[in-house]
């Protein structure tokens, strides 16, 4: 006589990030060998939408705007060159463009970045470390740090706290 047979499963779940896809068109292939993290704000306090036809007409992009609710939206797959920095020179590196990441924060300098905000840009920095491990070991950028010549960009502004990145949130 045969014993019935109980089997236990184990369900790992694993945390998708919630990303809004808008796609703008990208530049080219981005070189991912050198996975730099560059932080912006949109500089007006804009909506997700409003900054997206704002950087389609200027022919802008980034790869992601986090909203000051904390939703987030991928512009440019980070496969791809986005175009977020600008003329730009950082530890002798130029064309920053070709090999980081532009993350745009809503807001504009002189305004606090909202707790969501932090929250979603913990998860999607550490999504990106997770898919670009080579990006834990490199410092994450603020286009302020990159923009040439310098002084050129003052984003994301003096209220930006990089310390509120949480790298293990998720």
């Amino acid at each position: 006589m045969l014993k019935p047979f109980i089997m236990l499963v184990a369900v790992l779940s694993v945390q998708q990030l919630k990303i809004n896809k808008m796609p703008l068109p990208p530049r080219g292939i981005r070189d991912s060998t050198q996975n730099y993290i560059v932080i912006h704000n949109d500089g007006a306090n804009m909506s997700a939408r409003t900054t997206h036809g704002v950087l389609r007409r200027r022919r802008l992009s980034y790869h992601y705007f986090v909203a000051r609710d904390g939703k987030i939206y991928e512009y440019v797959n980070p496969k791809y060159i986005a175009r977020h920095a600008g003329v730009s020179l950082f530890d002798g590196i130029k064309f920053w463009n070709d090999f980081s990441i532009g993350i745009c924060l809503q807001g504009m300098n002189g305004l606090v970045y909202s707790d969501q905000q932090y929250e979603s840009l913990s998860k999607l920095v550490q999504q990106l470390h997770n898919r670009y491990p080579d990006s834990k070991t490199l410092p994450i950028l603020t286009h302020a740090q990159v923009a040439f010549p310098f002084g050129r960009k003052k984003d994301p502004g003096e209220t930006f706290d990089l310390t509120k990145i949480k790298l293990d949130s998720i």
